[in-house]
C-alpha cells in the first residue's frame, strides 16, 4: 500500500535510488523546472502531452503552411479549453539553483516520479482521442500557497484537478477551490475522505476501512461452524485504524460468526480450536509484537493446529523467512498494487521511462502512469459529464485497480483492493 502523510515515507520494493545517476538525473529536471513559472505548464521537465513531432514529407506551399498554423492554433486554444491541473508538491522555492542538493533530489523526487509517469500515461491516451492540455503547478507543501492557487485562473478553468498530495494541503486548498462541479482527485494520500468531506473529492488510494472490509468478507465467506475468528489486539496505531469496525464488517456477510478479541498471545493460544480453523486477524506493524505473535502461531502450527493468519497491508515489507512455518498460516494480506513485472505492458513501460528519465520508475511513476492515462480515457469518452461516469469506468492498470464508489458527502472512493497470500517468501 503506498500513502503519503504530511512528510513522505518510505516505499515497498521501490525505495528512492541514491545514486549519482538518478541525482543528476533529478536535479536537472529541477534546474529546468525552476525556469518555468510554477504556475503555468511545465514543459521542460517533461514534453507537452500532445507533442508528437509532425510527419516527414514534401515542401508544401505557403498557403498550405498558413493553413496548418492556423489550424494548429486553434487546436492549441481548444486544447486549452479543455486542462486538466496537476499540483505537486516539487517545493522549488527551497531549492538553490547553483548549488542544487542531494537533499533536494530527495525532497521533490515523489512529485517528479508522479508526474513523469502521468505524462506519460496521458500521451498514452491522447493517441486515442481529445486532448487536454496539462497545467503544473507547485504546491511549495503549503497551505497559504493552495489556498492560492485554487482561486487561480488555470485551477478555476481546469476541467479536472489532480492533487495536492499531503492531506494538509487536500484540506487547505478544498477551502479556496469553489467550483465543486470539477473533481478533484487525491492522487496518493489513503487519509479517510471523512477526514475532508469533500464531495468531488476523488481518492485514488483506497483507505484502510477498504483493506479492512476485504479482509472481512473474505473471512466471513471461508468461516464453517466450529471455527473460531480471533483479533489479536496489539496497542500500536496502525492496528486500531485497521481493526476499527472488523466486527460489524464480518456480521454484514454472516450474522451468525462470533469474533473474540484477545490482547496477548497466551490468550490467543488457548482459545484455539482443537479440530477446526482457527482466523487469526490483526493489524499490527510494531516488530516486537509480530515477532511474539508469529513465534506463538509457530509453535501451535507444529503442534498440528489449522491456522489462516489474516494481517496488515504493510506486511509485504516485513521479513518472515526466519519462520519456517509462516507459509503453513496461510498468511493473507490485501493490497492496491497488482504490478506484475514479467508483463509486457509493465515491461514496455519501464522501458519507455528509462528511455525519457534514464532512471528506473518508481511506484509513484506507476501510480501516476495509471492515473494519467485512466482520467484522460475518461475525458476523452465522456467529455464534461465524466464526474457521472467514473463508477461506470472499471480500471485494471500496470499498479492500481479503480472501483469507484460514490458517497455525496465525501466523493468518490477507490475499493479496488486485492488479497495476497504468502508463498515462496513474499506475498503475491
Amino acid at each position: 500500500m503506498i500513502s503519503v502523510q504530511n512528510h513522505q515515507q518510505p516505499l515497498s520494493g521501490n525505495k528512492l535510488k541514491q545514486n549519482f545517476s538518478r541525482n543528476t538525473v533529478f536535479a536537472a529536471a529541477l534546474g529546468i523546472a525552476l525556469a518555468v513559472s510554477s504556475c503555468t505548464p511545465k514543459v521542460g521537465v517533461l514534453r507537452s502531452p500532445d507533442v508528437y513531432g509532425g510527419a516527414v514529407g514534401s515542401e508544401k506551399s505557403k498557403e498550405e503552411k498558413t493553413e496548418e498554423k492556423k489550424a494548429e492554433e486553434a487546436k492549441k486554444a481548444e486544447a486549452a479549453n479543455k486542462s486538466i491541473a496537476l499540483l505537486l508538491p516539487f517545493q522549488l522555492d527551497r531549492v538553490v539553483v547553483n548549488s542544487m542538493s542531494g537533499e533536494d533530489v530527495k525532497r521533490s523526487a515523489l512529485a517528479l516520479d508522479f508526474y513523469q509517469g502521468f505524462q506519460l500515461g496521458m500521451n498514452e491516451a491522447t493517441k486515442k482521442g481529445g486532448e487536454y492540455a496539462l497545467k503544473v503547478m507547485d504546491t511549495q507543501d503549503s497551505e497559504l500557497r493552495n489556498v492560492s492557487l485554487a482561486a487561480s485562473k488555470d485551477v478555476q478553468e481546469a476541467t479536472l484537478i489532480v492533487g495536492p498530495v499531503y492531506p494538509k494541503e487536500i484540506r487547505s486548498f478544498g477551502k479556496g477551490q469553489s467550483n465543486k462541479k470539477v473533481l478533484q482527485v487525491n492522487p496518493l494520500a489513503a487519509a479517510m475522505p471523512t477526514e475532508f468531506n469533500q464531495g468531488n473529492l476523488v481518492s485514488i488510494t483506497p483507505p484502510i476501512r477498504i483493506h479492512m472490509r476485504a479482509v472481512a468478507t473474505e473471512v466471513a465467506s471461508k468461516y464453517s461452524a466450529g471455527d473460531v475468528v480471533l483479533v489479536f489486539d496489539a496497542r500500536d496505531n496502525d492496528h486500531r485504524q485497521y481493526i476499527a469496525g472488523i466486527d460489524e464488517e464480518i456480521k454484514k456477510v454472516n450474522p451468525a460468526i462470533v469474533v473474540k478479541h484477545v490482547a496477548s498471545v497466551a490468550a490467543l493460544t488457548a482459545a484455539m480450536p482443537d479440530l477446526e480453523t482457527a482466523f487469526v486477524i490483526t493489524g499490527t506493524t510494531e516488530k516486537n509484537q509480530l515477532r511474539s505473535l508469529i513465534s506463538g502461531l509457530d509453535a501451535k502450527v507444529r503442534e498440528g493446529f489449522d491456522i489462516k493468519l489474516f494481517g496488515h497491508p504493510l506486511w509485504d515489507r516485513f521479513d518472515f523467512t526466519p519462520y519456517s512455518n509462516f507459509y503453513r498460516m496461510d498468511p493473507t494480506i490485501t493490497g492496491e498494487s497488482h504490478l506484475k513485472v514479467w508483463s509486457t505492458e509493465v515491461q514496455n513501460f519501464q522501458r519507455n521511462y528509462k528511455a525519457q528519465f534514464k532512471v528506473d520508475p518508481s511506484d509513484y511513476a506507476y501510480k501516476g502512469y495509471d492515473a494519467g492515462k485512466y482520467f484522460t480515457n475518461v475525458l476523452n469518452k465522456y467529455g464534461a459529464d465524466y464526474a457521472d461516469k467514473l463508477q461506470n469506468e472499471e480500471f485494471n492498470g500496470i499498479f492500481s485497480h479503480y472501483k469507484f464508489r460514490y458517497n455525496p458527502q465525501w466523493g468518490y472512493v477507490n475499493e479496488g483492493v486485492l488479497l495476497k497470500t504468502y508463498r515462496n517468501g513474499s506475498f503475491q
